[in-house]
């Protein structure tokens, strides 16, 4: 079992693994009201939440073998999100049965393209590691992260109550 994200490198990104070095850019993006508006509560995360964020993307690796990776432009060397899959336990009927894969961008770089590179980067990961189907959630206001998703394969099994909001699961199989 692998216990660090891989390096992933594509056309315009650089994938890896998040560090404590990182903390400063993942607790901006996590402050950022646009940015988390439609992740679970919709309000913007302390730096105290963002630190617990921070560890369990790096302890994912270590107890799982997956994780998020930490995201750059290759040109800038800028951190702009952080995407990747966990199993958070959500408190979710019905459960998730799947690893979940998700993802979160800056809104600076949002319509660039660099979602749908870095999800079928990390996917193109999953269909090797994986010997299943991956899921997502997405608030059902959430239109752009709706698109990615089913343009990206995912296919909508139905909607669920989460942190009082409603949101659409979504299951991807892998493309073998």
């Amino acid at each position: 079992m692998i216990t660090e994200a891989p390096d992933i490198e594509t056309q315009r990104l650089t994938l890896r693994q998040i560090t404590p070095g990182d903390f400063d850019a993942l607790a901006a993006c996590w402050a950022d009201p646009e940015m988390v508006k439609f992740i679970g509560s919709g309000m913007p995360q302390s730096a105290e939440l963002t630190w617990g964020r921070l560890l369990r993307y790096i302890g994912h690796w270590h107890a799982f073998g997956y994780g998020y990776w930490a995201i750059f432009e290759k040109a800038t060397g800028r951190y702009i999100g952080s995407f990747g899959f966990q199993d958070a336990h959500r408190d979710l009927t019905p459960a998730l049965e799947y690893p979940e894969a998700g993802w979160s961008l800056i809104p600076a770089v949002h319509g660039k393209g660099y979602a749908k590179e870095a999800l079928a980067a990390i996917l193109k990961w999953a269909d090797s590691a994986f010997d299943g189907p991956v899921c997502c959630i997405i608030d059902d206001d959430n239109h752009r992260s709706i698109h990615l998703a089913e343009s990206s394969g995912f296919r909508f099994q139905h909607l669920v109550s989460y942190h009082g909001k409603q949101v659409r699961m979504f299951v991807r199989r892998p493309a073998r």
